[in-house]
């Protein structure tokens, strides 16, 4: 075990070392901040997930209770309290699987059964749709939690136009001891937070209250990992200070031409994860996100679309200092609510950029380490025609011109490493 945080130690030492060298960075205490869309941004929809039809407050339940509208669904819902002990605290919890790479965020997914005595391996940030099958029935999921780092695990059900599901949701550690539980009832949903002490592998169990299931038993499991943080306008010309990463912010762009900017410090090497909620939840917003470098202007990452309408991307970052987030529409007439999880991993298991090499008008050479077969070399965050020259080498095919930004991504969990910006 000290031989592999060793080993770790050094990866992201090595990764951070050779970022910061690779990159220059101007000293200025101003900020500059800005959303620029390359040419041919927008992507094919996609969309496999369905999408919770649901209000601003009921999205935003867990900021501000207070203000959420709860409505009775149908007085099928109603259950008479005849069990005195909950579903999930008469389960057995499942076994903990092979985990995903930790470095990507799951998006938006569905439940892959059987998930009862082995759960199933999810990515956080993850919302995952699934079903309560048939009477006793419970679904089990695992991931690996970071220490100090919150987690948040948040059940739809009663939000859920149509879904018999009274949800009941657990904590556990892998060896299967229960660390909380929530029941909610016919109007509300339950939720849990949870911060580990050290690095672990937690399972998340859900149930129906009295053990019923069926067809109409339908949930949303929304699992992330920070602290909620509530918008503060106006942060369009100046960027709203983060705490800590990772964080969940509940914000909403409100009119045409609004742009809300969060600022955040990172170290060198590190892998951030980006992931924007909003049509998936029922806004009608149609967003993208950046990030950038706010002292320069100079834009590491953008995306439109990646779970539908919703935006997500990760990336390693450059260098050690401040850095800023920007969400926007990207049809001007689109508004709506989101909620945007910025979350830090290590970036151990990433691939890594050192030099841009142009070879032809049309051709140049992408030099690094941890490059797998079936790399995909980016272009300003679009896939290019590449070509494998040997281990450290990728060749691709494209008129790259000074300020593009250059990225690689590993299939299949397409983890992707730092920029480098064309010189």
């Amino acid at each position: 075990m000290h031989k592999q945080s060793l080993k770790r130690a050094v990866v992201a030492t090595t990764i951070a070392l050779l970022l910061a060298a690779g990159f220059v960075r101007a000293q200025s205490d101003g900020q500059i901040l800005k959303i620029t869309r390359p040419l041919g941004a927008e992507k094919q929809y996609n969309r496999t997930a369905p999408v919770a039809q649901m209000e601003r407050d009921s999205a935003f339940a867990r900021l501000h209770p207070e203000r959420a509208q709860a409505e009775r669904r149908s007085l099928g819902r109603v259950r008479s309290q005849a069990n005195q002990s909950t579903a999930m605290s008469r389960a057995q919890a499942a076994s903990a699987p092979a985990l995903q790479s930790f470095g990507t965020g799951g998006g938006d997914i569905f439940e892959i059964e059987p998930n009862d005595s082995i759960a199933q391996g999810v990515s956080l940030p993850v919302n995952i749709f699934g079903e309560i099958s048939f009477d006793g029935d419970v679904d089990f999921f695992a991931f690996p939690a970071l220490a100090g780092q919150q987690i948040t695990v948040e059940a739809f059900a009663a939000r859920l136009s149509g879904s018999q599901l009274i949800a009941d949701i657990a904590l556990f550690d892998a060896s299967g001891r229960l660390l909380d539980e929530d029941v909610g009832d016919e109007d509300n949903d339950p939720l849990l937070r949870y911060t580990p002490a050290s690095n672990e592998v937690l399972i998340v169990g859900i149930a129906d209250e009295d053990d019923f299931g069926g067809s109409a038993f339908d949930y949303l499991l929304n699992i992330t990992r920070g602290i909620d943080v509530d918008e503060d306008e106006p942060n369009d010309r100046r960027a709203q200070d983060l705490p800590e990463l990772p964080v969940t912010i509940f914000g909403e762009i409100d009119g045409r031409g609004d742009v809300d900017f969060y600022s955040f410090v990172a170290s060198a090497g590190q892998t951030l994860i980006v992931d924007v909620d909003a049509e998936v939840l029922g806004s009608r917003l149609d967003p993208e996100i950046n990030l950038s470098d706010p002292t320069t202007g100079a834009e590491f990452f953008y995306n439109d679309q990646n779970d539908g309408d919703d935006s997500r991307f990760n990336i390693v970052l450059p260098y050690t200092g401040r850095y800023v987030i920007g969400i926007s529409a990207f049809n001007s007439n689109s508004t709506g609510f989101y909620r945007l999880n910025a979350s830090i991993v290590s970036g151990a298991g990433a691939p890594l950029i050192t030099r841009v090499t142009k070879i032809s008008k049309k051709i140049f050479e992408v030099s690094g380490i941890g490059f797998t077969s079936g790399t995909v070399v980016e272009v300003n965050g679009r896939a290019r025609n590449t070509t494998t020259v040997s281990s450290g080498t990728l060749r691709a095919k494209v008129k790259a011109r000074v300020g593009d930004v250059v990225t690689v991504r590993n299939p299949p969990d397409d983890r992707r490493s730092n920029p480098l910006i064309v010189q």
